[in-house]
């Protein structure tokens, strides 16, 4: 039976060889000589390392070849490593389940625009306009029109409070001055 086997990958070893020695139809025959017998030579060596599996007949590897059943890890996989590939593909699916039950996004989404106050296109994300290159976080005085830090409470140009205090009354709406408290219509808290 070795016989016939090595007989086969004698073959296709051949094959192999009459197709690669085609490659190099310009060499001389003393060289086509030498190739092939460096050819032979490591079909020779590497023929121990592969055995024939009688259930499928490919040719395999010894790290493929199940020892304790004579068969390829193909037709007969190590109970080991065949478990623990099931326990694993198990697993992942136990996973793949909670992830498609499990609720990561409660809410609506939204999409907001930042537009420019500089040139009045979108600005994207960032600390800067993408566009023109203004800064983002500043906001203009109500006095005197300048540039101010967003957070500051007052111009750093004029010292005018950056929240003008209007004297209109939430309640009714009436129109106090900016100075009172409390409303001259109907009294709510101003």
């Amino acid at each position: 039976m070795l016989g016939g086997a090595a007989g086969e990958i004698g073959y296709a070893l051949e094959r192999g060889s009459d197709a690669v020695s085609g490659r190099f139809d310009g060499q001389s025959p003393q060289w086509r000589k030498e190739y092939e017998a460096a050819f032979d030579a490591a079909q020779e060596e590497v023929r121990p390392q592969f055995r024939k599996c009688p259930a499928c007949n490919k040719w395999v590897c010894s790290d493929c070849w199940n020892e304790d059943e004579g068969l390829c890890t193909d037709c007969a996989p190590r109970e080991a490593s065949y478990v623990a590939q099931a326990r694993n593909q198990a697993m992942r699916r136990n996973i793949d389940e909670a992830a498609e039950t499990a609720q990561v996004w409660k809410g609506k989404l939204e999409t907001r625009t930042t537009v420019c106050p500089e040139c009045g296109k979108p600005a994207g994300n960032g600390k800067f306009c993408n566009n023109c290159g203004a800064p983002l976080n500043v906001t203009k005085c109500p006095s005197c029109g300048a540039k101010v830090a967003a957070g500051l409470k007052f111009c750093g140009e004029c010292g005018a409070p950056m929240q003008q205090k209007t004297g209109r009354c939430p309640k009714c709406g009436y129109e106090n001055s900016p100075d009172m408290k409390f409303c001259g219509e109907c009294g709510a808290k101003l």
